[in-house]
């Protein structure tokens, strides 16, 4: 991985990220007995979820399947689209605020469920800067999942949970203070290691302040295989054709439809490296129409085929 210095534009992702922070608000430490289940209404705020015992299914407004979730996951929906938690798919599930209402979080800690087997979560929402942090927000895709490795988070984040869940525990003078700065800490390292990730893998995390723009390559990033063009981008956006071209370029340094071209070859070498999936399935996914296509487009970008990049890079 780059380190931030290593992005050396004076406007650029490391700038933005060293400007981002996060001001969070914890709504509870919620122990969750089997079975169990809420639902949040979609909000102008990201919501975060953080796994610290048992397990969680999440189902999130738009996206087509569930994600199971482990200890030691943090889960973070940068748009704060609606969304629903439950301990299985079976479980009836209500609205979170109807249960905060009907049972009161008593020294930050809410007991909801049927008494069976205990899942833990933090739950809370956060606020950005708008002009540096939205558009930061804009890049990332629907859900931002950062798993641990069986049950246990990274070790950057293992440090962090560890200090929140013994200042939740305490319930002492301050307590309350002390955990919302840690868990702005959290999120702000969480939210710069995805993006930087994102960057790495070619997906060209916008250095701009222009949420238009942002939001553009956000949906080319999270839809590769549709049938882009700079006036499908631009209408997706509300913009005319020639002013969404001139802004994308003032604000990425490059056409749109090479900034779309250079994406998608990143991910079919991802696909190429991570995956037995064929040249013809490669190319549905990265919006080519044809084996013949996809592959000329790959021998252009990286001066290989992708049979050969493939077997170099298994090699390794």
């Amino acid at each position: 991985m780059r380190s931030l210095g290593e992005f050396a534009e004076p406007d650029g992702l490391s700038q933005l990220l060293l400007r981002l922070t996060v001001s969070s608000t914890v709504y509870c430490l919620s122990h969750m007995s089997s079975p169990w289940g809420f639902k949040v209404a979609a909000r102008a705020r990201p919501a975060f979820h953080l796994l610290t015992a048992g397990s969680a299914l999440l189902e999130v407004e738009g996206e087509p399947r569930p994600i199971r979730l482990t200890a030691g996951d943090l889960v973070i929906i940068p748009r704060g689209e609606a969304h629903t938690v439950k301990d299985s798919p079976k479980s009836e599930v209500q609205w979170l605020d109807s249960i905060l209402e009907r049972t009161p979080p008593v020294n930050g800690r809410l007991d909801h469920g049927g008494g069976g087997q205990l899942s833990e979560l933090l739950c809370g929402g956060f606020a950005v800067d708008q002009l540096t942090g939205r558009p930061l927000l804009e890049a990332l895709p629907t859900v931002v999942l950062l798993r641990g490795s069986e049950g246990r988070a990274p070790e950057w984040l293992v440090g962090l949970i560890r200090m929140i869940a013994s200042e939740m525990a305490s319930s002492g003078p301050g307590s309350e203070a002390v955990v919302t700065r840690l868990t702005d800490a959290l999120l702000a390292q969480a939210l710069r290691q995805c993006l930087v990730e994102v960057d790495r893998a070619g997906g060209g995390v916008p250095s701009v302040s222009d949420p238009s723009i942002a939001k553009a390559l956000r949906l080319v990033r999270e839809h590769p295989d549709q049938a882009w063009s700079v006036p499908r981008m631009a209408a997706a956006v509300s913009m005319s054709r020639s002013a969404f071209a001139e802004r994308f370029r003032a604000a990425t340094g490059e056409a749109p439809m090479r900034h779309l071209t250079r994406y998608r070859m990143a991910r079919a070498a991802e696909y190429l490296r991570g995956t037995q999936a064929g040249i013809r399935e490669i190319a549905r996914l990265t919006g080519y129409d044809s084996e013949v296509s996809v592959t000329k487009a790959f021998r252009r970008q990286f001066g290989v085929a992708p049979g050969a990049y493939r077997k170099a890079n298994a090699a390794r």
